[in-house]
């Protein structure tokens, strides 16, 4: 399953899960890897739900706000539409698992992109109010505030091995000339300090910061430009000896230490892409990507390869 590329929406799997398990099994349980559940507070909280019914169980989120990333989704009252906390963990009871895929079967996905996928699966679910809204469960928990739950989630920085030096971590912030004077002073006072290597790539440049123009201009379809742009100085101007490269954003937040950690887990001398993942049309033969906004991490061997790759041509 995990090789299908859109396994991780998990709405294409759900075909899967009803085949599988509809004779033998009364609920399919959602959780992340790091979702800590007590399996017989589990169980008791499942029973008060009856199972011939369509259910669909989780800890419920709402926005403040209409926001971007939810296509300013129910503006009027965004607090009105309720979607799970997958950290929590979540449920769906085995009759909407297959009215799901009755609907799967006959309609395909829309093609379209995956940004927030907690949200987008429980619009999905509800359909326009023709299907299932979520149902609080106070019991689905991601804090131990209360001996009643039946589910909690811990986080931590993942220990594997001495920690990346920062030599090894070049950082590509970019900007352009109208944030210089608001963002970069921002960037420099927070977690640019930390960093060993770092550059600034503009449109424009300017000594005082300094920033680097890589001659591209700063337009809607200038993104992909400026990425490719800083790759190639990456790799083929004395960073030979640089095992990580990280694209940020001049309004991106980052803290070096973790990183330094969370590299340590990785073997840069593999073709490597890291970040916070994206989808287009992954219901229609699409793709997963990586979203610049949370920062785009690179191994060496990975841009080597991209940038030798047919993909470099495509917009």
């Amino acid at each position: 399953m995990s090789k299908q590329e859109g396994a991780w929406t998990i709405l294409p799997l759900l075909p899967h899960f009803s085949v599988t398990y509809s004779r033998n099994s009364s609920w399919i349980f959602f959780c992340e890897e790091e979702t800590r559940i007590q399996i017989p507070e589990l169980l008791e909280t499942l029973r008060r739900y009856d199972p011939s019914k369509e259910w669909f169980l989780g800890k419920a989120l709402h926005d403040e706000e209409s926001t971007i990333i939810h296509h300013y989704a129910f503006s009027e009252n965004p607090t009105v539409f309720k979607y799970p906390d997958f950290a929590a963990g979540w449920a769906l009871s085995i009759p909407l698992v297959n009215k799901l895929t009755k609907r799967l079967r006959s309609e395909s996905l829309k093609s379209d992109f995956t940004i927030d996928l907690k949200h987008e699966i429980a619009l999905y679910i509800w359909d326009k109010g023709d299907g299932r809204p979520l149902t609080s469960v106070p019991e689905f928990c991601t804090d131990a505030v209360n001996a009643y739950c039946a589910t909690t989630f811990h986080s931590f920085l993942p220990l594997c091995g001495h920690p990346v030096k920062k030599e090894d971590i070049f950082f590509a912030v970019k900007t352009c000339k109208k944030f210089h004077g608001d963002r970069i002073p921002i960037v420099k006072q927070t977690w640019a300090g930390q960093a060993s290597l770092i550059e600034y790539y503009s449109d424009h440049a300017e000594s005082s910061i300094p920033t680097v123009d890589l001659g591209i201009p700063n337009t809607d379809r200038g993104h992909c430009g400026k990425t490719f742009a800083i790759l190639e100085r990456f790799l083929n101007h004395s960073h030979d000896k640089i095992a990580w490269l990280v694209i940020v954003d001049d309004d991106t937040l980052i803290s070096i230490s973790r990183l330094q950690h969370l590299l340590s887990c990785y073997d840069s001398s593999e073709p490597l892409f890291l970040g916070e993942r994206y989808g287009y049309g992954l219901g229609t033969g699409g793709y997963s990507y990586v979203t610049g906004g949370g920062g785009m991490v690179f191994s060496r061997e990975a841009i080597r390869r991209l940038l030798a790759s047919p993909a470099r041509g495509l917009s």
